[in-house]
């Protein structure tokens, strides 16, 4: 497929690299992505806690884990106003330089090469969208960090699962460029370019308490000039079973949507706080 080959534009060393992981008192959840990235084949990155008021906070497990980790990890909290994931991840973006930001779930847990596959894919002014697969709930609760570090969740999924994964990457690439909701993107995992992100001002923070920020993004960004690449195949990570951790209700976007659909900027983000 046209675009195979593409490498990244950021030097031979590749751009420098922050992981954020969005957070929400699922600290066992935590624990296995923690394991999963001290797995990564590269290992360039730091990682960012984007905590949307865990109680405890989940920098205590980030210290107890710290001695063990190959890469630094820093924590960012807000009180628990209800779901604002938005606003706790432009905070954690304005907490670094890196060139490639990665956002991650807090119960998604990566592949080994997923970073590898983005900072070897990414290109100045474009965000990469990786894929999810659901985990059933007996695996989701077999799972360790020492399994995890050893790819037991990569092994859960399955032929079946990865022909989806195929198919769904063969549609975004087909609708590259053209379609302004393509590529299709998960909020649980997928990268951005730090310039790209700047430029659309982030999150838009309105959608506190709502959903639907990630696609509002794939949006804004794709009316910024960005084609977006799709890494459906290559770029995975696993959900843990959504029975064990429901996700909340939240009220519907809809009219917030549809109105952000023509912006490039968020309404509410990275400039409405002090750097």
């Amino acid at each position: 497929m046209p675009g195979a080959g593409l490498v990244s534009r950021f030097g031979a060393s590749g751009p420098t690299t922050s992981v954020v992981v969005s957070v929400y008192n699922q600290m066992r959840e935590l624990e296995l992505v923690l394991a999963a990235l001290a797995a990564q084949s590269d290992l360039a990155f730091d990682v960012i806690l984007a905590d949307d008021g865990s109680m405890p906070p989940a920098a205590q497990l980030a210290e107890r884990l710290a001695p063990s980790l190959p890469f630094a990890v820093r924590h960012v909290w807000q009180p628990d106003e209800g779901f604002c994931k938005a606003r706790i991840q432009n905070v954690a973006a304005l907490s670094t330089s890196s060139e490639l930001l990665i956002f991650l779930d807090g119960d998604c847990i990566p592949f080994r090469d997923l970073v590898a596959v983005y900072r070897r894919r990414a290109l100045p002014g474009e965000f990469l969208a990786g894929s999810v697969v659901d985990l059933d709930v007996a695996t989701s609760r077999a799972l360790t960090p020492a399994s995890v570090r050893s790819g037991a969740h990569e092994s859960a999924v399955g032929l079946g699962a990865r022909c989806v994964l195929a198919r769904r990457h063969f549609v975004n690439w087909w609708h590259r460029g053209r379609r302004q909701r393509r590529p299709r993107i998960r909020g649980g995992n997928f990268a951005v370019a730090a310039d790209l992100f700047n430029a659309v001002n982030g999150f838009d923070e309105i959608y506190c308490g709502y959903g639907k920020e990630d696609t509002d993004l794939r949006d804004r960004m794709r009316n910024a000039g960005a084609h977006g690449i799709s890494l459906w195949t290559s770029a995975r990570a696993t959900h843990l079973s959504r029975k064990l951790s429901p996700s909340a209700a939240r009220r519907s976007p809809e009219v917030l949507y549809e109105q952000g659909r023509v912006l490039v900027r968020a309404r509410i983000g990275l400039d409405g706080h002090q750097v």
